[in-house]
């Protein structure tokens, strides 16, 4: 009887202790001195997620200008997995391409307006989302030439295919390989 009490104690003061952590809001971590005894809170630098800005390998920058000749501005990323993106915009329209190292295009995406998307994605945009309107829609063609709409509303990601199917992004991911 003891030990089922225990553990009902140990399991309601983990839960409450998740609870807790999941809506605290942590301080910066306290530093004391071994002298005085004082308490200090130190300052941390946030740790950076975003790729650096690069320069491209020669065979990366080769295939960028046979593909967009006269694109100027371009800004380049690595990705943790070693691949290249160039960020820029092709006749006022924002782009960005994804290559190997070796200067194969992985991906291209370009911003969509809704009105240029096919009609199969619309027709189920305006069934599923009716009213709703779109932060932003991409068309993404991947190295073996399949394409999908990837659909930014605030609160969903929706990504269909030209019909107006729903593509799982692990299923676009591979796709992409």
């Amino acid at each position: 009887m003891n030990k089922k009490i225990l553990t009902a104690v140990i399991a309601l003061s983990i839960a409450a202790t998740s609870a807790f952590a999941q809506t605290k809001t942590l301080s910066a971590p306290v530093k004391t001195d071994p002298t005085t005894g004082t308490q200090t809170q130190t300052q941390t630098a946030p740790t950076k997620t975003t790729p650096q800005t690069v320069t491209p390998p020669e065979a990366v920058a080769t295939k960028f200008k046979s593909m967009y000749p006269a694109v100027q501005g371009v800004k380049w990323m690595q990705g943790k997995q070693g691949n290249y993106a160039a960020m820029f915009k092709n006749n006022g329209t924002e782009c960005r391409t994804i290559y190997s190292p070796a200067g194969i295009v992985i991906r291209e995406v370009t911003v969509v307006q809704k009105s240029a998307l096919p009609s199969g994605v619309t027709a189920n945009l305006d069934k599923n989302f009716a009213g709703k309107t779109p932060k932003r829609c991409e068309e993404i063609k991947n190295a073996k030439g399949i394409t999908i709409y990837v659909i930014k509303y605030d609160d969903k990601v929706v990504r269909l295919d030209a019909d107006g199917n729903e593509v799982k992004q692990s299923e676009e991911m591979e796709e992409s390989k």
